[in-house]
């Protein structure tokens, strides 16, 4: 085997789950496929084409339960072999480095890790958050009524009162499902750390450039995104797709991107709830964004199983050139959420490698082949920082010609049902509201997090500085 480059700059590239995986119903030694949507490069060569088969194992995965032994699921697989289109297999070495667009975590040993259901947004009810004094230092079971619970105080309510608060927040608010669930279709990144020295490879093909003619009118084309009260937003023009609307609609669509959802009542009321419960919405609507005094003609965006992460892209249409239709396009990742308590509104706070999510839009769509050809037209760093200096770009712009494919949406498994009985999720969810309520809503816990949070970032200092 030939082992490949030091962890950080080690090549990495993307697959989709073509099984459904679970922390409950995937024991260790289950078998599993994923495609590769993006191939594995390294020193200009071509190691793992795009759509080769990746085969694995389940090495280990542990369930909550009831929540009694483990709070939190984890499930951990192993990369072993790849098969290409002729079905000859190779050895691969190879780690998951990240989930896209997944509330789980993946620690630095690969290991996926579920969520702390019961340390949900939905905790800022419970006792503490709602009046922090130095009563808490000790706990009482009432707190686990959460803000009933100073209702019940306050309005002397009784133990009936108490039972009637826990019932109305059990009714009125879920837990976050703290099981492990990857369906088919799950993206996900590796790390490759090693293949056969053998592997049969082939030169990275070079970036096209683009067209003369076509180059000086799309660099007549302004870049820059501004927000309604007129500054810079956080995203800039990073591509241009050539073809007409219905192109343009089929080729998101078979790529799995779907259409944002207008900001509503309701939509704006959907999107509180899955950020309350720590699930996905596929179809959220995006903050409001104008080019050109414009907002966009159509939002595409792919997300899994968490409001706080998803791909997302405002296009407008820019006109016609040479009896064709372009689009311009502002591609940006999601990364990170957060509530507003002020405008009591929610967040996303979005990567600045936005050249990241430039790659991510050309992979899935030439995954699908519903491009025909993708050129690049240059511009300059310094160009692209005076378009705003927040974003990290080389400001090349992405040209995609796009031909027309069916529009078909990739097969994926619906979402698997909760695991257990009512009543087993009932009980899990005592279970676990009491753990949380008593190991860490109280002042000793977030005593001890602010600690070894200032340690982490002193030792970052640290090593900055060196």
């Amino acid at each position: 085997m030939l082992v490949l480059a030091a962890e950080k700059t080690a090549p990495t590239f993307h697959i989709r789950l073509d099984t459904l995986l679970t922390s409950y119903g995937s024991p260790a030694g289950t078998e599993f496929t994923a495609t590769a949507i993006s191939p594995l490069e390294d020193e200009g060569q071509v190691i793992i084409p795009q759509g080769s088969v990746i085969h694995g194992t389940v090495t280990r995965a542990k369930a909550v339960g009831f929540g009694l032994i483990h709070e939190r699921a984890t499930l951990e697989l192993a990369f072993q072999e790849y098969e290409l289109a002729g079905g000859d297999r190779y050895p691969l070495g190879a780690r998951l480095q990240f989930i896209e667009n997944s509330r789980e975590q993946v620690d630095s040993r690969g290991r996926i890790k579920g969520v702390l259901a019961a340390s949900s947004p939905q905790g800022l009810l419970r006792g503490i958050w709602y009046r922090p004094t130095d009563d808490f230092l000790s706990h009482s079971a009432l707190g686990l009524t959460g803000l009933g619970g100073a209702l019940w105080s306050h309005f002397s309510l009784g133990p009936f009162g108490a039972a009637g608060m826990l019932a109305a927040r059990y009714i009125a608010f879920s837990l976050p499902e703290p099981e492990i669930q990857l369906p088919s279709g799950t993206e996900m990144r590796l790390v490759a750390t090693s293949i056969p020295e053998d592997a049969p490879t082939t030169p990275v093909v070079p970036d096209l450039s683009v067209g003369e003619s076509l180059s000086v009118w799309l660099e007549n084309q302004p870049r820059v995104v501004m927000r309604p009260d007129g500054k810079a937003a956080d995203d800039v023009i990073n591509l241009a797709f050539v073809g007409d609307a219905e192109e343009l609609q089929n080729a998101f669509a078979a790529a799995g991107w779907v259409a944002a959802e207008p900001r509503t009542l309701h939509s704006l009321s959907a999107t509180y709830r899955a950020y309350n419960s720590m699930t996905g919405y596929s179809t959220a609507p995006v903050s409001p964004l104008l080019y050109q005094q414009e907002e966009p003609s159509v939002v595409f965006q792919k997300s899994f199983n968490t409001i706080a992460k998803r791909h997302h892209i405002r296009i407008w249409r820019a006109g016609i050139f040479e009896g064709q239709e372009v689009w311009l396009g502002a591609a940006t990742h999601d990364a990170g959420v957060g509530f507003k308590l002020r405008t009591m509104t929610i967040t996303h706070k979005i990567d600045p490698q936005t050249d990241r999510e430039r790659t991510k839009v050309v992979t899935d769509l030439g995954f699908t082949s519903c491009s025909e050809k993708v050129s690049f037209l240059e511009s300059s760093a310094a160009a692209a920082a005076a378009w705003n200096p927040f974003i990290q770009t080389d400001g090349r712009l992405a040209v995609v010609h796009l031909r027309p494919c069916s529009g078909s949406a990739p097969d994926t498994d619906p979402p698997p049902p909760a695991p257990g009985s009512k009543t087993k999720r009932l009980a899990r969810r005592f279970v676990l509201e009491t753990r949380q309520y008593f190991l860490r809503d109280n002042m000793y816990y977030w005593a001890y997090r602010a600690a070894t949070s200032a340690h982490r970032n002193a030792s970052r200092d640290t090593l900055a500085a060196e």
